[in-house]
């Protein structure tokens, strides 16, 4: 099963001869190649004669390893292998230290990812080869002048899927069309797009089988015109490990925090005084651009959405064909229910990560 490691991931290590154990970790990325000697090397002594069992939690070893530097947002391509820093190939061994010798225990080999499980759900909680969940999510679409081929921010998303060689999906358009399939030649953790760059129009529904035909997951991709308003397209690693694409259709405010130190200045003459030169003297003057963002009318099920966006710890404004790292500021919402409230509308404020002026050393 595949690990998340942002939740522990432990591994128990027992055997009623031992009076210790030890773990040897390797970690390397699809375009390298397993080390020759353990990444980390982990090792302890058995709590006493009584009680043997010793555990290793691995997660803060494996998250060195996941930066998140890319965000997908392929078009054209219909697999595309995602990039070697959204997860990482992972092979444990563990030994029993037995009569002062270390005697392998096990081997299991897995790939990593920067997903989470809940509290309730346990620890070492697997999310399956699909790092999307299943539901109804909508795009912007404006025929007049936003071709997503031109425009990143207005591309609809990748779904990121660890897939067997034969397994493969299929894009079938809302309104009747052609369904078109595309068959994985390799194994591997792919970037797979969303909407075909024939079905931007309509839309489209994904889904994924594997190579006995059976349906492993399917989603639900509708196209959604705002005319009033510039739509800001957000990304973030989701509970799954994995980018996810949401768009806020409504309006949006710019806000600025400007923040300086002042001292009091000694003046150069006291006799004349200067008026001009003042008192007081401001140094360290930089500000911080804050946004507040609204998602417009949405399902009661775009709460677990907001959920996972708010818990994220990677965040990106795809402004155009601009980057832009940010961070949430947002702390709590209140996960409408359509019972309690008809129409659904949620707004956050998100804040640049960085400084209006450049001051990084």
């Amino acid at each position: 099963m595949a690990i998340n490691a942002r939740s522990p991931h432990i591994v128990l290590v027992d055997n009623a001869l031992q009076t210790g154990s030890k773990i040897e970790i390797d970690l390397w990325y699809y375009t390298g190649t397993q080390p020759t000697t353990p990444t980390y090397t982990l090792s302890k002594l058995i709590p006493s004669s009584t009680n043997t069992k010793t555990y290793y939690n691995i997660s803060a070893y494996i998250r060195e390893f996941l930066t998140h530097k890319f965000n997908g947002i392929n078009y054209m391509t219909n697999q595309f292998l995602t990039s070697e820093d959204e997860y990482v190939n992972i092979q444990y061994r563990t030994y029993n230290f037995i009569g002062g010798v270390y005697v392998l225990d096990q081997t299991v080999t897995d790939m990593a990812y920067d997903g989470y499980g809940l509290y309730e759900e346990g620890v070492n909680i697997d999310r399956g080869n699909v790092l999307l969940g299943n539901g109804t999510s909508h795009y912007y679409w404006d025929d007049s002048a936003n071709n997503p081929n031109a425009n990143p921010a207005h591309r609809a998303g990748i779904v990121t899927a660890k897939v067997k060689r034969s397994w493969y999906y299929v894009h079938t358009p809302f309104g009747g069309g052609t369904p078109v399939t595309y068959a994985f030649t390799a194994d591997g953790v792919f970037d797979i797009k969303r909407v075909h760059e024939g079905n931007y129009a309509t839309g489209n529904t994904l889904q994924i089988f594997n190579n006995l035909n059976v349906l492993q997951w399917t989603g639900y991709f509708y196209p959604k015109t705002e005319c009033r308003y510039e739509p800001m397209t957000i990304d973030f690693i989701n509970k799954f490990g994995g980018w996810q694409r949401e768009f806020f259709f409504k309006a949006s405010q710019e806000l600025l925090d400007v923040n300086s130190s002042t001292y009091n200045l000694m003046p150069s003459q006291l006799i004349p005084t200067l008026v001009s030169e003042g008192q007081r003297h401001v140094m360290n003057s930089n500000g911080t651009r804050r946004y507040l963002i609204n998602t417009g009318w949405v399902d009661e099920s775009y709460g677990e959405t907001i959920q996972e966006l708010l818990l994220s710890e990677r965040v990106i404004w795809q402004n155009g064909v601009q980057r832009i790292p940010v961070k949430v500021n947002t702390k709590s919402i209140n996960k409408f229910k359509n019972i309690n409230q008809k129409t659904i509308n949620y707004q956050i404020e998100i804040e640049l990560a960085f400084d209006v002026i450049h001051s990084v050393i």
